[in-house]
């Protein structure tokens, strides 16, 4: 069963939030190095960076998990095929390979 809207989201998220908070600890890190913790301690000033970080890319890796779901399953194949003896504009075929995830599928069905 295909994952819903909302489960996608939510793994976009989570993978989103684990790349966030290692960027957060490695720019946060190199901040301190480099400016001083300044007037926050060095414990809150990596503590800041690491949860913008986080929340940035979870926040843009779930709508674009959401985004990039839509697009996957709005592909048709059969109108793929229907096409496939299209001219472009100088009149030369314009021939669409067969998307290698239907090669697999036809070779499991073959050895089934």
């Amino acid at each position: 069963m295909e994952p819903s809207k909302f489960e996608r989201a939510k793994m976009g998220a989570m993978m989103g939030g684990a790349v966030g908070l290692c960027i957060g600890l490695v720019f946060g890190g190199v901040t301190i190095l480099r400016n001083g913790p300044g007037s926050r301690g060095y414990v809150e000033t990596l503590t800041r960076t690491m949860v913008s970080s986080t929340a940035t890319f979870a926040f843009f890796m779930a709508i674009g998990s959401v985004i990039r779901s839509e697009e996957a399953l709005a592909i048709d194949y059969a109108s793929l095929d229907q096409n496939r003896e299209k001219k472009n504009i100088w009149g030369q075929s314009m021939r669409f390979k067969t998307p290698p995830v239907v090669i697999l599928q036809q070779q499991q069905q073959q050895q089934q």
